[in-house]
């Protein structure tokens, strides 16, 4: 079924080519508020609790307070969702702190922003999968010092810039290290590691935002009878990983074949990175 791209702004409707907010707004100057991006599959939304959970943990840690209670943030998406006509879609939901004084003073915005927007699914290419993608490094470090690396805040650039940069070396995604020299996350996604028959994916603590899909491995890992935790990671073990792949919500899961150059357990696609998106895609039609 085929939509167009449709966005709202504080629950109304606007046009995509002229949507806008305030040149004030502390979204746009400071990178000032939180957002999360679903999956919907045939028009569900999968996991529409544990992103608005998320959301509400990082604007109350942002101490964005004035926005409207969860029930109604559920309703707003879940009207957009109804707009699809039963299509596969993303959907991003962004809130800013809204238009404020002095930056210093956070309590000087009036009410939150609130951006839905939602356009069609545009899926990865099937070789992808079936071939596995390569990684590499990113030049910066992620400062597992910092909360924000805990919360899906706006401050993005960063993340786009590694992205590019991988890009720029024939790599599919850049993974950061962070501040002590491990493993923390991929610019768009968490990464899981498995060796000796152990899955493993660095702890929030390392400066990992914790993904929805990364939960839904963990759970599937579970159900599947695997061994799987949350640790530490250094740069060895993705290079001695017999299988390493990427999560988040757009990509579900995606195997990773080469890490810097260097291939990743035989090349191919492991079987139980396989079995865990078979898994995974099982969640899915659960609901």
């Amino acid at each position: 079924m085929n939509f167009t791209e449709r966005i709202w702004i504080n629950g109304e409707p606007a046009d995509s080519g002229a949507a806008c907010v305030s040149a004030l707004d502390r979204g746009l100057l400071y990178g000032d508020g939180v957002f999360e991006t679903m999956r919907l599959y045939g028009g569900r939304l999968f996991r529409l609790d544990a992103h608005l959970g998320r959301l509400h943990r990082g604007l109350r840690f942002l101490q964005i307070t004035d926005v409207p209670p969860l029930h109604v943030f559920e309703r707003m998406v879940t009207d957009a969702a109804e707009a699809v006509n039963g299509a596969d879609a993303a959907l991003r939901l962004t809130v800013t702190r809204g238009v404020g004084g002095l930056p210093s003073d956070l309590r000087s915005a009036t009410s939150a922003t609130v951006i839905i927007r939602v356009k069609p699914f545009e899926p990865e290419p099937p070789e992808r999968y079936a071939r596995g993608v390569g990684v590499v490094f990113a030049a910066s470090r992620r400062n597992d010092q910092s909360p924000l690396s805990q919360h899906k805040t706006l401050n993005y650039l960063e993340n786009l810039l590694a992205r590019a940069e991988a890009r720029t070396q024939g790599a599919y995604e850049a993974v950061f290290l962070n501040t002590l020299g491990d493993v923390a996350e991929a610019s768009a996604a968490n990464i899981f590691v498995l060796s000796n028959g152990v899955l493993s994916t660095p702890p929030p603590s390392a400066g990992v935002l914790a993904g929805v899909t990364r939960g839904c491995v963990l759970e599937a890992a579970s159900a599947l009878g695997l061994i799987a935790r949350e640790e530490r990671l250094g740069v060895e073990r993705l290079h001695s990983a017999q299988e390493v792949f990427l999560s988040n919500s757009l990509i579900e899961l995606m195997p990773v074949t080469v890490i810097a150059g260097r291939p990743v357990g035989s090349g191919v696609p492991g079987q139980v990175t396989m079995r865990l998106a078979e898994a995974y895609r099982e969640l899915v039609e659960e609901g």
